[in-house]
């Protein structure tokens, strides 16, 4: 009786929270064309990780949020490694946009999504676990791709492990109202009075009219191919090793520049995997129209 009563409590709980016939409406279109019940089986899944507290043998991922994901680097001399849907196509023998497939690439970011290694935060997508709020500019994400790649996504979890967020890359691009001041405030911190070295596409900088990395003590650039950058990391891992240990690198060069990062991690390095914070600052401080059309463009490979 006591467990059927808390059971109820929880369940109303989770009925105030959401409107599921509102869900179900939206969801039908979204879904109607999908060639199997995967999408439904996976969606039941991703909401079962969301309500958690009704189910005691549930366990999902601690993932932090952007703040507390940029609290934990600036308290320690953690290697910070992100995860978004390209590493996962590549792990799962697909290719993207700008990264083509790899077997070897494919295996070590499996080996990195995986590890155990307390001096390494590994990001995942905050939302893939919590629900979109209305101030996300893509809210509905995680109900198509995430939906239907939840099974994928779970495969790779770690039990009992904490992550961070793979978000903190595109905070701009992903939100319509934000602390933004806040959020940039907490992240150039990770580079004041540091000596850096940025890692990123040759295009990356092209139309970049702010930078973000104003207060370093010393930075230099090495570049790699804004497409299929994985094919010249060679070139990359001789250029590093010519800098010391007391640099930090930065990664700006998509799923390349993650199994680049975790060699030189491996090697003693502290690594940050960026993503497009350099972008991500840029736009922010010139107010780009971020609609569907800015976004796509945001996320599409430099020209």
């Amino acid at each position: 009786m006591k467990y059927s009563l808390r059971t109820f409590i929880r369940n109303l709980r989770y009925l105030w929270r959401y409107n599921l016939k509102e869900i179900d409406n939206k969801l039908h279109d979204l879904f109607k064309s999908a060639p199997t019940s995967d999408y439904f089986y996976n969606f039941a899944e991703m909401l079962r990780d969301e309500i958690k507290n009704d189910f005691d043998t549930i366990t999902p991922p601690i993932v932090k949020d952007n703040f507390e994901t940029l609290q934990i680097l600036l308290d320690s001399q953690k290697s910070f490694i992100r995860f978004g849907d390209g590493e996962y196509i590549l792990m799962e023998g697909g290719s993207i946009g700008f990264q083509k497939y790899d077997k070897n690439l494919a295996q070590t970011l499996q080996e990195i999504i995986t590890s155990q290694d307390e001096n390494l935060l590994i990001g995942l997508g905050y939302s893939l676990f919590h629900a979109p709020t209305e101030n996300s500019r893509s809210p509905w994400f995680r109900y198509t791709w995430v939906a239907e790649n939840y099974h994928i996504i779970k495969k790779y979890l770690v039990p009992h492990k904490v992550y961070g967020a793979t978000d903190i890359s595109q905070v701009y691009a992903g939100y319509k109202e934000y602390d933004f001041e806040r959020h940039y405030a907490l992240l150039k911190q990770l580079f004041i009075g540091k000596k850096i070295l940025v890692i990123c596409g040759d295009k990356v900088l092209a139309n970049a009219q702010y930078s973000i990395f104003e207060e370093c003590k010393d930075i230099a650039y090495l570049y790699g191919a804004t497409k299929h950058a994985y094919e010249g990391i060679g070139t990359l891992r001789r250029q590093i090793l010519n800098f010391s240990k007391d640099y930090v690198l930065l990664f700006a060069l998509g799923p390349a520049g993650k199994a680049l990062g975790y060699e030189m991690f491996k090697l003693g390095y502290r690594v940050l995997d960026i993503g497009h914070s350099i972008k991500d600052y840029d736009a922010y401080k010139r107010r780009m129209q971020m609609d569907k059309k800015g976004v796509a463009q945001f996320f599409a490979p430099d020209e």
